[in-house]
């Protein structure tokens, strides 16, 4: 595995990521849920945010490196 590689995990991960995120907030797609499921529904929906942020960052900061040892 080469740093290329990585690279396109991260984008690979955070668009899967993101793509799960988009279907947990339609709300056609859980309004019929009791509460309780929609409060997990909104703890998943709020976890997917901080970590695709997250992922977002640590592939500027390989993209950086890469830059910089070009």
């Amino acid at each position: 595995m080469n740093i290329q590689t990585v690279v396109e995990n991260l984008r690979n991960t955070i668009a899967g990521k993101e793509d799960l995120l988009a279907v947990f907030t339609k709300p056609e797609n859980y309004d019929w849920l009791p509460q309780p499921d929609k409060t997990a529904r909104d703890a998943v929906n709020a976890f997917l945010k901080v970590n695709i942020a997250e992922l977002k960052r640590i592939l500027g900061d390989v993209e950086q490196c890469i830059k910089e040892t070009v």
